[in-house]
């Protein structure tokens, strides 16, 4: 398919609020979208159908040389047609040009799909948070992709 991945801005927030309800059991606030659309440190990139519809976005934070993924999500009906997949090689650009050595993220330990997707782009799986998610309660897998070719043997 063919895909368009752009900057957020807030006329896009009834989108992105939908993509959230729909992929997450406890999704982020729009409070919490705003926060992340007018924060200097994160970045959503959107990613847009060919009509120009918003069908995934992620949200990506970046401080100093540490970036976090925040959040990843595709509309139901445009997974597995690689929407995560664009977002998530748009955010390790994003990455490689701010200069970031390390990227790290939290996943659900029942999303096979997401874990697999992580797995395929270079994250390895570092730690557990026991109990970290809720509605239902479950541990959360820290996973790690060292971004730098001088630490590479750190990860």
């Amino acid at each position: 398919m063919d895909f368009t991945i752009t900057e957020a801005d807030a006329s896009m927030l009834p989108a992105l609020m939908a993509i959230e309800t729909a992929s997450f059991t406890c999704p982020w606030s729009e409070e919490s979208f705003r926060a992340a659309l007018e924060s200097d440190a994160v970045s959503v990139p959107v990613c847009l159908s060919g009509e120009g519809v918003p069908v995934g976005f992620a949200c990506l934070m970046t401080v100093a040389d540490e970036g976090e993924l925040l959040n990843i999500a595709a509309s139901p009906e445009y997974r597995r047609k690689g929407v995560a997949q664009a977002l998530m090689e748009h955010c390790l650009n994003l990455c490689h040009t701010r200069g970031v050595s390390v990227l790290y993220l939290e996943v659900r330990e029942s999303n096979a799909p997401a874990r697999s997707l992580y797995r395929k782009n270079g994250f390895g799986e570092i730690g557990v948070r026991r109990n970290y998610y809720e509605n239902p309660r479950e541990n959360a897998v820290l996973m790690r992709r060292v971004l730098s070719p001088d630490t590479e043997g750190n990860s």
